[in-house]
């Protein structure tokens, strides 16, 4: 086995070199790591170069013009530049342990996706918790799949060892997605009949994803931008999902609505109501969206506070009542 360690970096020149740092430090050596830039203004590539220069296993590029602007079109055209059997996926600010590589190969036994235990930070990894707490390990590939059609994410998209052969059977991240691309890979990966696939959280955490500044702070233009790739997804998903997948994805039309409730406009909702109402699939919502939809129609047309707070009430007593459902 070799495994190719794939990071988009975009203006990441401050967390970068500790990134890169956490995967010189491998104590396998069967792996290569393929850094891309997305166009950096900040120095990152000058980081990353430097890491190149001391380490023959790194490889540095820059995203091709032809390519658009985003992640994923870094991490599929790393994919296409890598040499490796198999794949991680890093993101520029996270980082791996020092014995994941080690403890994934040696975990390994031919799945065409593994998933390992992943912890999410602010600071320091001394102070990290599990990305997902509680996670029953011995369900099937489709009852995780739907805990990411209905948006309970169960594991980081750095968790995965990925046979390199499947990811590109899957057609890999799609580069229209600016977000969920998470998401909608693994439902993809999941769906694929005969998937073979497990989890093995035997040796503790194997990466670890920074809560940064970045992912927590969000003004009014940012949660447009993510609600339009959400109902852009929404409506992918709306192209092959049977009606009673359709509804599985109830979570994340609940989430959508209140996480971004302040810009949330008719136009959105149409999407959602045309999705079950005036869909061929003829889906029913689940019943925490079946409420939010008639109150967002008839009762809380606008943008206000009592909205949010309503919306945020459906969305906490829905998702407990999905993980307790999808969990069991």
């Amino acid at each position: 086995m070799k495994v190719s360690i794939i990071i988009p970096c975009f203006n990441n020149a401050a967390l970068v070199a500790e990134t890169l740092t956490s995967v010189k430090n491998q104590s396998a050596s069967n792996w290569e790591c393929v850094l891309v830039d997305d166009g950096s203004t900040d120095g990152s590539l000058a980081v990353a170069h430097s890491f190149a220069k001391e380490e023959s296993r790194f490889t540095v590029l820059s995203r091709p013009a032809y390519l658009p602007k985003g992640a994923n079109s870094c991490r599929n055209f790393g994919v296409s530049k890598s040499t490796g059997t198999h794949l991680v996926f890093l993101d520029a600010d996270d980082l791996l342990s020092e014995n994941c590589i080690e403890v994934r190969c040696h975990s390994y036994q031919e799945e065409d996706l593994k998933i390992f235990s992943t912890a999410h930070f602010q600071h320091s990894i001394a102070q990290s918790s599990p990305f997902v707490s509680s996670l029953n390990l011995n369900l099937d590939a489709a009852r995780y799949r739907d805990m990411f059609l209905g948006y309970w994410i169960p594991w980081h998209g750095s968790s995965g060892l990925w046979k390199r052969e499947f990811y590109e059977q899957i057609g890999g991240f799609d580069e229209r997605l600016m977000r969920f691309q998470d998401v909608d890979l693994h439902v993809r990966a999941l769906s694929v009949t005969g998937v073979q696939f497990s989890i093995d959280y035997s040796a503790g955490f194997t990466s670890y994803y920074r809560k940064s500044a970045y992912h927590t702070q969000v003004n009014l233009e940012k949660r447009r931008f993510i609600l339009d790739q959400g109902i852009q997804y929404l409506e992918k998903l709306d192209g092959f999902l049977t009606a009673g997948d359709l509804r599985k994805t109830s979570g994340l039309m609940i989430y959508l609505m209140f996480r971004f409730e302040e810009v949330f406009t008719d136009k959105d909702l149409a999407v959602i109501n045309r999705m079950f109402v005036g869909s061929s699939h003829k889906a029913k919502p689940e019943g925490g969206l079946q409420l939010l939809m008639r109150v967002y129609s008839k009762v809380l047309t606008k943008p206000s506070r009592l909205r949010k707070y309503l919306s945020f009430a459906v969305y906490k007593v829905f998702s407990k009542q999905n993980r307790e459902k999808l969990n069991h």
